[in-house]
């Protein structure tokens, strides 16, 4: 996994209400995350990664597993690479 998928698992474990072991395969709808800890989480994924993301990728819905949220994270920083190289 890449320092940022690293990075962001150990994000939504924190966001979570419940001790809860937190991988790539963690379905986002079955953590104890509710909206307002996802945005949170989303937030501070932001801060500690520098990327940004886009309003319709700010519903929980729209992420089925961490996996695809550290997929489509990850598509944005190798764009972000790609722009300043």
């Amino acid at each position: 996994m890449t320092e940022v998928g690293e990075e962001i698992v150990r994000i939504f474990g924190e966001a979570c209400a419940l001790d809860e072991n937190v991988t790539e395969e963690s379905r986002l709808k079955e953590l104890s995350l509710d909206s307002l800890s996802f945005i949170s989480a989303l937030v501070r994924i932001e801060d500690e990664t520098g990327l940004e993301f886009e309003l319709e990728e700010l519903n929980m819905d729209n992420w089925e597993t961490v996996g695809d949220f550290i997929k489509g994270a990850e598509e944005k920083s190798n764009e972000i690479k790609r722009k300043e190289a």
